[in-house]
């Protein structure tokens, strides 16, 4: 389990690195939907929705303590058996490779580099990345899973 975990993980932060570098060499601005999705180049010194802009030291530092939590998180779920083992992996190997994808940027540049930008009816969405992507799928899979196994202990 844990050296799946580890290659999606892995596969997940090398391929947010490659795009993200591709991003700062290029620098996008360009509509790929017109009134949907657009390509743009941009630096983001918080967290989601710019939060916390300015505090990198902070930031970085808790992104260790959320590592610390998921890693012990996991390895409290490899001591019981469970029938979602793919949940799991997949949960947890994003989870870790979003958050990996975006503390890289922390320590490397001092800002994350994002670069999708979202038009949905109206609402134009933050700029986010790829490993965005990645921690909000794995919190998503991890609430699925947690409803799951309580379904499943209170039959």
């Amino acid at each position: 389990m844990y050296k799946k975990i580890t290659l999606i993980a892995s596969f997940g932060l090398l391929i947010d690195q490659i795009i993200k570098y591709i991003v700062c060499f290029y620098q996008p601005n360009f509509v790929l939907i017109p009134g949907f999705l657009s390509f743009v180049y941009a630096e983001n010194k918080g967290v989601a929705f710019s939060m916390l802009s300015g505090s990198r030291m902070f930031i970085i530092l808790a992104s260790l303590i959320l590592l610390a939590v998921i890693f012990y998180m996991l390895l409290k779920e490899g001591k019981a058996p469970k029938k979602e083992i793919k949940l799991t992996i997949l949960c947890y190997g994003l989870l870790i490779g979003g958050v990996l994808g975006n503390l890289v940027d922390r320590i490397i540049r001092g800002v994350v580099i994002d670069y999708v930008s979202l038009n949905i009816f109206g609402y134009h969405f933050p700029i986010f990345n790829l490993a965005d992507v990645f921690i909000t799928t794995g919190v998503l899979l991890m609430i699925i899973k947690i409803i799951k196994e309580e379904k499943k202990h209170s039959v």
